[in-house]
């Protein structure tokens, strides 16, 4: 069975991970990182039973609902996803931990604090709940101007923490910016701490530090993206670099995609494309999928019929129905045409151009990593 997958980020990585381990001859083509590359660090699955509960009944259309399981098949699922994510991963060196099942509360380099579930190894000592009333200091690096320590202490304060800046000197070139500290040993620190909170990208963490999540660019994010590429080649999944063009489809079948340079062929392929910053979706007055005409839909309705009325006049109020306009597929992530039908039997789609969910406001990792792993699964098995 040959899969190729199109589209790279967590979506991508899991859909060929899954095929490959699953006996397939897997390819996986993208122009590049995607949204992997924006990670600040906290990865949102899902926030427990009761939310899984009661998605089918708040968001009909959300893809785990599509998936048409049960509470339990859903969980077990996301059981599986996660466990092999993490698995693949810490087979390459990046330890992520913890588990959808509970959520931690973790702070970013400006003192807000995000809900996420799994998390990178470095970050974990800084959940929030296990540091309440502990002494915590937030390490500051001379000369770095973007990054003010005093004032993520005194936001770390505020969310129950003793926290107090220590600037050390690290002798960074002229105007460095955060980027600059990737990969440098963490400076230690003399006072008196239960914890102590770094910027992210340093190394060599002491006992008791751990990383505040980024902002973008995101040393976690290329932590994340480098990780990822060493587990496709850890399980012998072929990398393309390139850029859909064209595709060639026949008797309800797509038979290959076409990039500047090659014809790609396969048994089964899974889109997984990403939204608008991956060219997933193009918003060109309405939305469009660019690479096999798909029908794209919102709360159940085509935009191709509905976006000029009732859903721009939505969007002047507030960006997210945009955000949650997408593919609509069937329970093996088949997409759909705009009739509502499977539009080819041998193409599954995965990720964030699937409808009825905000990216950045819910289960914004587990969508692209439970849908990219079963996608991938039934690409190679089905």
């Amino acid at each position: 069975m040959r899969v190729l997958v199109l589209g790279g980020g967590i979506a991508g990585s899991m859909a060929a991970i899954a095929a490959a381990q699953h006996g397939a001859h897997t390819t996986l083509l993208a122009p590049g990182p995607g949204a992997t590359a924006l990670y600040a660090g906290a990865m949102e699955v899902a926030t427990g039973h009761r939310d899984l509960h009661a998605l089918a009944a708040r968001h009909p259309y959300h893809p785990f609902v599509r998936l048409g399981l049960d509470d339990l098949e859903l969980e077990a699922a996301l059981d599986e996803a996660c466990a092999r994510l993490q698995g693949a991963l810490n087979r390459v060196g990046l330890r992520v931990v913890g588990s959808w099942r509970e959520t931690g509360w973790y702070a970013d380099v400006h003192g807000l604090v995000r809900p996420a579930q799994l998390v990178p190894a470095s970050v974990r000592p800084g959940e929030l709940a296990s540091l309440q009333g502990c002494r915590v200091a937030v390490v500051g690096v001379t000369g770095l101007a973007e990054y003010d320590a005093a004032a993520t202490a005194e936001a770390l304060s505020e969310a129950g923490l003793e926290a107090f800046p220590v600037e050390v000197p690290m002798g960074l070139p002229p105007d460095p910016t955060l980027a600059d500290l990737m990969g440098r040993p963490a400076p230690s620190v003399r006072e008196r701490t239960d914890a102590i909170a770094y910027p992210p990208g340093l190394e060599q963490l002491p006992p008791g530090g751990f990383e505040l999540l980024a902002t973008s660019p995101s040393p976690h994010g290329w932590r994340l993206h480098q990780a990822l590429l060493a587990a496709l080649e850890d399980n012998r999944v072929q990398l393309v670099p390139g850029r859909v063009d064209a595709a060639e489809v026949a008797g309800g079948e797509v038979r290959a995609v076409q990039t500047a340079a090659l014809d790609l062929r396969a048994d089964r392929f899974v889109l997984a494309t990403g939204r608008y910053l991956g060219g997933g979706l193009l918003k060109e007055g309405s939305i469009r999928e660019p690479i096999f005409g798909l029908g794209v839909f919102h709360e159940g309705a085509r935009v191709d019929r509905e976006w000029p009325r009732w859903l721009h006049h939505l969007e002047r109020r507030t960006p997210d129905p945009g955000f949650r306009a997408g593919l609509l597929t069937d329970e093996q992530l088949r997409p759909l045409n705009w009739e509502g039908e499977v539009a080819f039997t041998n193409l599954h789609a995965a990720g964030s151009l699937l409808a009825g969910y905000d990216y950045g406001r819910d289960h914004g990792f587990g969508v692209p990593l439970l849908t990219g792993w079963l996608a991938g699964r039934w690409a190679a098995v089905l």
